[in-house]
């Protein structure tokens, strides 16, 4: 009886840390969204293309090149102030810091649009004129190590109630979600 009861207890606590573990998302380079329960969500992996446009007029024109990500809005929607993710990386020796960024999504339409880049037009280059840098509202994450290669991390700052957010990994893939909430400004 002594010998019942003292496995039961050592079922028990091995079955108590194991729940108590972090979970690991089975795939390399899919960012996964940590629920309040501790089990994984996926993120929207919409249908991107990369794509060109010239914003201005002769000289000043420029062009600007985007993710046209399909679909006005992602249907992954997350509280602001619950954004934990966790990501598995390619290998265990890839550093985390600049490997992926979290950036505002433009809605316009049925489509989403996040700029990557922006140059200036033939015309402008050639008289000596200079395409402005994309500002882009990029959010650094802070990563946390979990175990080697797999990294839990957050938003430097704080999302914003109603927007549209994509995960950018290299090679321009994008997971996206938005927030719960209404934008200020937005009725």
């Amino acid at each position: 009886m002594k010998k019942a009861s003292l496995l039961l207890v050592a079922v028990m606590l091995s079955a108590g840390a194991m729940f108590a573990q972090q979970q690991i998302p089975d795939f390399k380079n899919v960012p996964m969204l940590i629920k309040a329960d501790g089990s994984l969500g996926k993120l929207e992996k919409p249908t991107i293309e990369v794509k060109s446009k010239t914003k201005g007029f002769s000289y000043g024109a420029s062009v600007v090149t985007f993710l046209n990500i399909l679909g006005g809005h992602s249907p992954i929607k997350i509280d602001a102030s619950a954004a934990n993710f966790i990501i598995k990386m390619p290998d265990a020796d890839t550093d985390p810091e600049g490997y992926l960024y979290i950036s505002k999504v433009i809605v316009a339409k049925d489509t989403r649009e996040l700029e990557l880049a922006q140059s200036a037009a033939a015309m402008a280059a050639a008289f000596g004129g200079k395409g402005k840098s994309v500002q882009r509202d990029d959010i650094k994450p802070e990563f946390t190590k979990v175990e080697p290669g797999v990294y839990k991390f957050i938003p430097s700052t704080p999302l914003v109630d109603g927007t549209e957010y994509a995960i950018v990994l290299p090679g321009n893939v994008a997971y996206c979600f938005s927030t719960t909430g209404e934008a200020k400004g937005k009725k």
